[in-house]
This record gives structure tokens, C-alpha cells and sequence, in this order.
């Protein structure tokens, strides 16, 4: 009907701006984390923008049952205030036709929430990491100050003429004494920081190795056009990106015990893949909750603040039930249906309040119309 497609129309526009606010707030403040790395390890402005875009369908999770909880005590509040609510009861429509706009919003927002859930969340958060590890263990030119002896891990000083950007410099000096017994001292016109199997290496050109046992007995000298040096420690030890972070893991993937890296982390990769099917109907409940809260009894300005603060607590409720309920299912796995009861449970009582409230409604109009005139 036209009402409805009218009210639906509001929620849809007032869900998405509410959601690109709370997106925009924390999304300027993950910035702030991601440029001090960016700055510091000498990322490009690409690598910045593909890690800050990359993390957001995780905040959607979150962001979107909020958002559709505020859309819909904002719009109603707002028709009441413009007495089109007051008109809908006065025409005779019922309580659950005036909740089909709120229930066929959250119907929409759940499905979207459900692919982002299983497919577009595990796929850009795979990003985020590869690109995180890849900042986080790069050793860029930008680290080194012009002609300053810095020591970059244990056993390795080198020195830098000038940079010429974030990963190339000129006129370099390296004195090694990683490998015991053994002083290495390299000079070379150009150097290039790149990252080699896992590990930070410097690539050098044009350039002359001289090595010499520490009791100075034996000495050798090499010029080279191009060497690779590796920059680890003295160990060798190439960093490897471990997937232990569930969020770049799929459904299937996460409920499935062998595809765990590690024994211990089977309950909480088992209790993350239920999360990830329930909170999808977060949306759902958040929104009957409030379209419930609202429409159940009679609609009154006078009883609107009451209203408003009890939809608030009630929102509030759920979300710490379903957050909680993930950490009781880690330990105790046999409780695994609390995570389901928490957007369930407010689903079902509410469709039962608004079907209640219909029910009344159309009693006292059946017995209104059998008053004579």
C-alpha cells in the first residue's frame, strides 16, 4: 500500500544516513591508528586507503542494527509528531500493518547483513591483514635518517646517504655481525627495500663486500652489481602471517575443527561461526523491537519519552546478550543456542506483542461497531 511504501521509503534513507554517521566516527578514529603506522613504516596513500575501506564491512556488523534501531523510533517519532500515525489508527489499520514498512526494512537489512556476514566480510578483512602484515613487516628507507647510523636489528647498522623515496636510497654503508666470528662491511650506491619470502631484505647495486673473520686472520673482499641482503636477526627468522584471525575466515571454515591452526582455538572459532550466522538477525530484532515498544497499547505523545527509554534499554539489552553469549559458548560450548536466543528470543516476543495488540485493537473496533448509533 501507499503508506507503506512511504514509511518504508523514510526508513530506508533516515537507516542509511544514521549508518554512514556511525561509519564516519569510527572510521575517523581507526584513521588516526592506521596513519601513525602508514607515517611510520612509509606506506603510500593507497596502501592507507585500502586498509581503512577494507575494515568497514566488520563495523557494519554493528553499525547497521543501530542504525535501523534509530531509523525507526526517528521516523516514527516523527509521524506521531505530524499526527500521520494518529491518522493511520483513525482509519482503522492495524498494528502489524503499520509495522510491515519496519519489518520488511529489517527483512532487507538482514539479508544484506547475511552476505556481508559469509562472503564480503571474510574476503576484505583478508585484505586488511595482508596488507597490515605487509606494513607492519616492511623496513623502509624512511626509518633511516640521512647520514645517521641506525641499527635496524640486532647485529646490522647501516648508514644512508640520502633518500631518494620510501624504499630507495643512495650512497649506503652496512656494517653486519650477525653471523659469529664473521665482521661483514657492504657499501653500495643504491639500495632498494623490498619484502623476500616473509621477510625485509635490501637489495644493493653497484657496490663492494668486505668480510673479515673477528682474530682478523682471514679477510675477502667482492664487488658486486647486485646483492641481496636479508634483514632479520641474527636467527634468520622470517615472520609469517598466521590466518588466526577468525574474521578473515568463512562459516564453514570457522565450524569446521580441522580447519583450525591451533587445538586451542577450536571452541572460539566454533562459538565466532555461530555469531557470525546469528548476528545477521541483530537488524531484524533491533527493529521489531522498536516498532513493538511503539506501537503496542495506545500511541500517546505524553508516552513517548517512556517509550523511547524502554526501546533504548531493550536495544542496548540484546546487543550485550549476543556479545556476552559469545564469550559463555567459548567455554561452555553445549550452550551454543544462547547466541541464536539472542536476537531470536526479542524476534519472537515482539511479533507476538504486535500480533496481541492487533488482535485487541480489532475486538474493541468489532465491539464499537455493535454499539447502536
Amino acid at each position: 500500500m501507499q503508506y507503506n511504501r512511504y514509511i518504508f521509503a523514510q526508513l530506508l534513507r533516515t537507516t542509511i544516513s544514521v549508518t554512514l554517521v556511525i561509519v564516519g566516527i569510527v572510521w575517523l578514529f581507526q584513521t588516526i591508528r592506521l596513519l601513525e603506522l602508514v607515517i611510520n613504516r612509509g606506506a603510500s596513500l593507497t596502501d592507507f586507503l585500502v586498509m581503512s575501506l577494507s575494515v568497514i564491512p566488520l563495523w557494519l556488523t554493528i553499525a547497521v542494527p543501530i542504525g535501523t534501531f534509530v531509523a525507526v523510533n526517528w521516523v516514527f517519532h516523527r509521524i506521531l509528531a505530524d499526527r500521520e500515525l494518529t491518522v493511520m489508527q483513525a482509519i482503522g489499520l492495524s498494528p502489524m500493518q503499520i509495522a510491515a514498512a519496519p519489518i520488511a526494512l529489517g527483512l532487507v537489512v538482514t539479508a544484506s547483513m547475511l552476505v556481508n556476514s559469509a562472503f564480503i566480510l571474510p574476503y576484505s578483512f583478508s585484505i586488511y591483514k595482508e596488507f597490515q602484515f605487509k606494513i607492519r613487516n616492511n623496513i623502509p628507507a624512511i626509518l633511516l635518517q640521512d647520514n645517521v647510523f641506525i641499527d635496524v636489528v640486532d647485529g646490522m647498522t647501516i648508514l644512508i646517504g640520502n633518500h631518494k623515496n620510501s624504499s630507495v636510497a643512495e650512497n649506503m654503508f652496512i656494517h653486519d655481525t650477525r653471523d659469529p666470528g664473521k665482521i661483514i662491511t657492504l657499501t653500495a650506491k643504491r639500495g632498494m627495500f623490498v619484502n623476500q619470502n616473509g621477510a625485509p631484505a635490501l637489495i644493493l647495486q653497484d657496490g663492494q663486500r668486505a668480510e673479515l673473520d673477528d682474530d682478523a686472520s682471514n679477510s675477502a673482499i667482492l664487488l658486486f652489481d647486485s646483492h641481496t641482503l636479508s634483514i632479520t636477526a641474527s636467527g634468520g627468522y622470517k615472520s609469517e602471517r598466521m590466518s588466526v584471525d577468525m574474521n578473515e575466515d568463512s562459516i564453514a571454515n570457522l565450524l569446521d575443527p580441522t580447519k583450525s591452526p591451533s587445538p586451542n582455538y577450536i571452541l572460539e572459532r566454533w562459538a565466532e561461526g555461530h555469531y557470525r550466522i546469528a548476528a545477521p538477525f541483530l537488524a531484524l530484532a533491533m527493529v521489531l523491537i522498536a516498532t513493538a515498544t511503539i506501537l503496542h497499547g495506545q500511541i500517546r505523545r505524553d508516552l513517548w519519552l517512556r517509550r523511547v527509554i524502554t526501546n533504548i534499554v531493550l536495544g542496548v539489552s540484546v546487543i550485550v546478550a549476543l556479545v556476552v553469549s559469545r564469550g559463555i559458548v567459548t567455554t561452555t560450548p553445549n550452550l551454543v543456542m544462547l547466541i541464536y536466543a539472542g536476537p531470536g528470543v526479542p524476534i519472537i516476543l515482539s511479533f507476538w506483542l504486535l500480533s496481541r495488540a492487533t488482535r485487541r485493537n480489532g475486538a474493541i473496533a468489532a465491539q464499537n461497531s455493535e454499539i447502536p448509533a
